[in-house]
């Protein structure tokens, strides 16, 4: 009789119970990183972002995916209302307020950009420090630039077109850029040049949990998920599957890195 009291108590219970799991949705905010990822149709797709539909999935949840400027994300994240950011780079302001998963690490090359009939020649990081240098707000290129930007002359903006068209107007002086922020658009722009100076590093990616999101208490489990993704090299397959080159499946970070 007392068993079957259990069963009927149970039963009572588990529609709630699977209600309450089903209703766990994580908002996450793709990025505009073709092929790695990108929002198209209404669907944030590439491996970057399949990765992170996969860890959610196997906790038993859905991932709701918005369009925003990561701009705004990275701001938003500090106050925990958005639960999932993809495909970025840490630094020491964002640990404050981000739980990092690691994805592995990629070979980052910083170039830096002129314009063609400019005087001037840089070969060395200290050779930047008398010019203005354009840079991406609340973008983090590599350590070199973002560790010593008090030693530099730094201006800000919030898109490439800014970018070029300072460029152009002579308002800057050098654009820092990389593959994962455009590098073609000025590459391709016949008034400018590349200069001979190229930081290259190994650089972490990583997607993370806002600390003050209220999934966070997640945060140990989606560890767990994506260490033994990384590890088995599930992580490189599913990259390989989108015919992309997987971020290097490194344990550690190394000394030059973030």
């Amino acid at each position: 009789m007392r068993l079957i009291l259990i069963v009927i108590i149970s039963c009572l219970f588990l529609p709630q119970a699977m209600a309450e799991t089903s209703a766990v949705v994580w908002q996450a905010h793709c990025r505009d990183r073709h092929p790695v990822i990108y929002f198209e149709n209404g669907e944030c797709k590439g491996p970057g972002a399949a990765v992170i539909n996969e860890v959610i999935t196997r906790l038993g949840y859905k991932v709701n995916w918005s369009n925003v400027p990561w701009a705004r994300t990275i701001k938003i994240a500090e106050i925990g209302q958005v639960d999932l950011i993809p495909v970025h780079s840490m630094t020491p302001e964002r640990n404050d307020f981000l739980d990092p998963m690691l994805l592995g690490y990629d070979k980052r090359y910083v170039y830096y950009f002129a314009l063609e009939n400019r005087q001037f020649e840089v070969k060395h990081f200290d050779e930047l420090k008398p010019y203005i240098i354009g840079a991406l707000r609340g973008t983090f290129y590599c350590s070199q630039f973002n560790d010593n930007q008090k030693q530099l002359k730094v201006s800000f903006v919030n898109n490439n077109d800014q970018l070029i068209n300072m460029l152009k107007a002579k308002r800057i002086d050098l654009v820092i850029t990389s593959e994962q922020h455009e590098m073609s658009i000025f590459a391709k722009e016949p008034r400018f040049k590349q200069v001979k100076y190229v930081d290259i590093s190994n650089n972490g990616r990583y997607f993370s949990i806002p600390i003050m999101s209220p999934l966070h208490q997640y945060a140990k489990q989606v560890h767990q998920i994506v260490d033994d993704m990384r590890t088995s090299g599930e992580i490189t397959r599913l990259f390989e599957s989108y015919g992309i080159e997987p971020p290097l499946n490194l344990t550690e970070s190394p000394a030059i890195t973030h």
